[in-house]
């Protein structure tokens, strides 16, 4: 069921494993075995389960290169994310909960990836964090919206502002 958190088997890992010359870290590898084939509408939209994680460091290097970024992944980093072909987070280091780096097309001093989270599971936790969030505000809304007639529903969505504020916008 495509609600259901679904972890990979030993195969699928050796998969991802094999797919980039970096190494998984315990904690990515942990992560895999646990939710890695999915998690309901957990980071929906971005290329971060398996099958959909297999070439993405490939993908990353294109979009430097594309991008003319003066910065190279090393051999030793692991892509684990892309969204929407514009920005990829990748693992930096070979230890068991490594540094996680992002980069961003047209963001930041200089364009190059600069380093997110100290740890991968606290950028786990953060992207968990920001989601329950996210679905504890938007859940009501989707419901009450299900329950108008067809020709009264609209549709809309929350601005956050700079300064913190949030404003409905149609």
């Amino acid at each position: 069921m495509a609600e259901q958190v679904r972890g990979l088997s030993h195969d699928e890992i050796r998969r991802i494993e094999g797919d980039q010359p970096a190494p998984l870290g315990d904690a990515y590898r942990c992560f895999l075995a646990l939710m890695g084939g999915g998690a309901g509408r957990f980071m929906q939209g971005t290329d971060v389960f398996y099958p959909a994680v297999i070439g993405l460091g490939q993908a990353a290097r294109e979009l430097l290169e594309e991008n003319n970024v003066p910065f190279i992944l090393a051999e030793s980093d692991r892509v684990i994310l892309m969204h929407q072909g514009y920005e990829f987070d990748f693992l930096r280091g070979n230890g068991r909960d490594p540094e996680v780096w992002s980069y961003r097309e047209g963001d930041g001093p200089g364009n190059v990836p600069t380093v997110s989270f100290a740890r991968f599971t606290d950028w786990l936790q953060a992207h968990v964090t920001e989601q329950t969030q996210a679905w504890a505000r938007l859940v009501p809304r989707y419901e009450a919206e299900k329950r108008r007639g067809p020709g009264d529903r609209r549709l809309y969505f929350d601005r956050l502002h700079p300064d913190g504020s949030v404003t409905d916008e149609i």
